[in-house]
């Protein structure tokens, strides 16, 4: 649905963006907490039983050709389903040599939150329970790099819940979106 319906509606539109530099700001102070937590648990509790391997830089590069295309794909299927979304509501797309998901219309803020979020729960959770697993060289890097992923995303979803947006239109050009407020009468 198109934002100008909602604007001849009745509603108020805010646009809430990200510079690059405050997406990468923003992003690390978010993502800081939930990495620190990650390398002092494998620190002080799994170190002594961690499976470390060589080629490092290798791994490092794997883990984020794996995990970048999964973050973007937890976005749209987050979406889509918490909006109950129509095929083509959610678009991938790439965007600079990275993969990039967008969503296309507008949803309510539990829906676009969801979406948001899904890829710091699913990945970040899962790289959590997978470090304590098999602690090691593989999982510290996964765990990191999953925690890392969404800081912007945490950051995002803040803005989202200080904004008292009932609706929410993705900013596909950037990080960010575009709240809106049903004006009062």
């Amino acid at each position: 649905m198109n934002i100008e319906v909602f604007t001849a509606q009745g509603w108020r539109t805010k646009r809430h963006t990200l510079t690059a530099a405050q997406t990468y700001l923003w992003g690390i102070l978010f993502a800081l907490p939930f990495v620190l937590l990650a390398g002092g648990l494998y620190r002080i509790l799994l170190l002594s039983r961690a499976v470390l391997l060589n080629h490092t830089g290798l791994i490092l590069l794997a883990v984020i050709a794996v995990s970048v295309p999964l973050h973007e794909a937890l976005h749209g299927l987050g979406w889509k389903l918490a909006g109950r979304l129509p095929k083509g509501a959610v678009t991938f797309f790439i965007r600079g040599g990275i993969p990039m998901c967008a969503c296309r219309t507008v949803l309510p803020t539990k829906a676009y939150l969801t979406g948001t979020l899904l890829p710091f729960l699913i990945l970040g959770g899962g790289s959590f329970l997978f470090l304590f697993l098999y602690p090691g060289t593989l999982s510290v890097l996964t765990a990191l790099v999953n925690l890392m992923l969404p800081g912007a995303d945490l950051a995002i979803s803040w803005r989202v819940l200080r904004s008292e947006a009932a609706l929410i239109a993705d900013n596909p050009d950037g990080a960010g979106f575009i709240g809106l407020v049903r004006n009062q009468e």
